[in-house]
């Protein structure tokens, strides 16, 4: 029995951002998935695909999918979650087909008349009514729970009726943050772990490069606390002179020092109830780790200038793309205040280790701002691979600020590498090794091979990848130009 009622229709399909062949149809078409008709000899099951079609009366619809199926006619992918105007509009056009039925789409039962509900399978078949594609959201995942509920014990049961308690705080929502898109395993990691704190007020530091999304992942936190009504005060410790941050987070009294002429609030106060989130806090300077250090243990801060302290209710977060463990063995950082941060870490993963992912955010965000600066762009082929084989050393801030600057500056209907800044791998003959002596058709220049090894940090395996050789000529190519 099918869990989602589908049409047949004929669409032709972009895949991928290129129209993939005059036969690329789509023949098949639910909520859940679709079946691709034509050729595609280059799919493999697990690919990623990124399809736009045109909806007849409702207009241009793009979504991705994964490859679950490959058949001589074609290949079925299921898709990825859609989003709540995404899931609306392709309802819309699938219940206009679903008319003049004489078979369950769910079961395949027949009638002469296709009645309000399915005698057989139960499901209701009112597919106009305003409120179908809630009931049909929640009735398939009742179906899903059940039979995974089936296989479960009776402690795990017990813990599935533990998380699904009122007071639990809402699922990760990923139109309140885009930016979390992603379906690698990595990510699933960091997801699970901001379920599991978000709910507690135990202090969390966030590790990871520049950025990764730690300011969005402390939001993330705060967002499914019990905490979200009240405020999220980010700061950042790297952006304040040293001798103006302790009154930035402390506040001070009137009077404590030239030039205090009124009374100020700091922000562990403005955060009272709510969350502070401190970011390069291995930029904080060491009196205020002391300072730090009582809050933590104590939940009581001093403005500068008076001799009593006050209690405030505040959820911490720090966060630093810095090695604390190299600045605690240089004494830039104290220990005892490293020991109670570290109790609860989330470590955000560069984009290079997340793999397809990065396509993902792609064409999430040239979907994002193409709707923003008014113009209809879609990636060349040789465009994702460049995307998928660049390093990305400033991660999804720099993948977003390319996008940007591509559409702005560039003026045909397809986002090349050039626009984005890249290496044109497609067109750059670098495919095959060269010959020794240094004749081969595959001859790769020296510069070349010297900028790819800074931008991959001398990662022999990512270097490889994106001159489009192999490791062994790599260092082939480092002991000829002796790099």
């Amino acid at each position: 029995m099918r869990l989602f009622p589908r049409i047949t229709p004929e669409l032709p399909v972009i895949l991928n951002g290129r129209l993939a062949g005059s036969k690329a149809m789509l023949s098949s078409l639910s909520l859940g998935g679709a079946f691709l008709r034509g050729p595609f000899p280059s799919v493999k099951i697990g690919d990623s695909l990124f399809m736009k079609y045109n909806l007849p009366s409702h207009g241009l619809f793009e979504n991705s999918g994964r490859a679950v199926r490959k058949e001589t006619e074609g290949v079925a992918v299921q898709f990825y979650d859609l989003d709540s105007s995404s899931k609306m509009k392709l309802w819309k056009y699938i219940a206009e087909g679903l008319g003049n039925l004489h078979a369950c789409p769910y079961c395949g039962h027949t009638y002469e008349g296709l009645p309000q509900a399915c005698a057989l399978c139960g499901w209701n078949l009112d597919f106009h009514s305003p409120v179908y594609l809630e009931y049909h959201q929640k009735t398939c995942m009742l179906q899903r729970l059940h039979l995974k509920a089936e296989k479960l014990s009776a402690d795990q049961l017990r813990r599935v009726v533990d998380l699904l308690e009122p007071e639990s705080p809402r699922q990760l929502s990923t139109e309140l943050f885009p930016e979390f898109l992603g379906t690698s395993q990595v990510m699933k990691e960091v997801f699970v772990k901001i379920r599991k704190v978000a709910p507690t007020d135990v202090p969390v530091l966030i590790l990871g490069e520049s950025g990764t999304g730690k300011e969005l992942t402390a939001l993330a936190i705060h967002e499914r606390s019990k905490r979200k009504e009240k405020g999220f005060v980010p700061i950042n410790c790297a952006a304040i002179p040293e001798n103006l941050l302790e009154a930035e987070l402390f506040g001070y009294e009137k009077g404590s020092y030239t030039g205090a002429h009124t009374r100020k609030i700091g922000k562990f106060e403005y955060a009272d109830g709510g969350t502070l989130f401190l970011d390069e806090i291995a930029e904080l300077p060491p009196a205020l780790q002391v300072k730090l250090l009582r809050f933590l243990e104590d939940q009581m801060i001093e403005r500068i200038g008076t001799v009593t302290g006050k209690k405030v209710n505040v959820r911490f977060i720090a966060a630093t793309n810095c090695d604390l463990q190299a600045a605690l063995a240089c004494g830039r950082f104290r220990p005892d205040l490293f020991y109670r941060l570290e109790a609860f870490t989330i470590k955000l993963p560069p984009i290079r280790e997340r793999g397809e992912d990065i396509l993902l955010l792609a064409q999430s965000f040239l979907k994002k701002f193409s709707r923003e600066i008014g113009v209809f762009r879609e990636f060349a082929p040789e465009a994702l691979k460049a995307l998928g084989n660049y390093g990305w050393p400033g991660n999804v801030r720099e993948l977003a600020n390319k996008i940007r600057k591509a559409l702005v500056l560039g003026s045909d209907h397809f986002v090349k590498p050039k626009d984005l800044d890249l290496p044109d791998l497609e067109g750059s003959g670098q495919g095959e090794e060269p010959a020794e002596g240094g004749n081969g058709r595959g001859k790769i220049e020296k510069q070349k091979v010297i900028e790819t090894l800074e931008l991959c940090r001398h990662n022999i395996s990512r270097t490889a990848k994106i001159l489009g050789v192999s490791r062994p000529t790599v260092y082939h190519l480092k002991r000829k130009f002796g790099i």
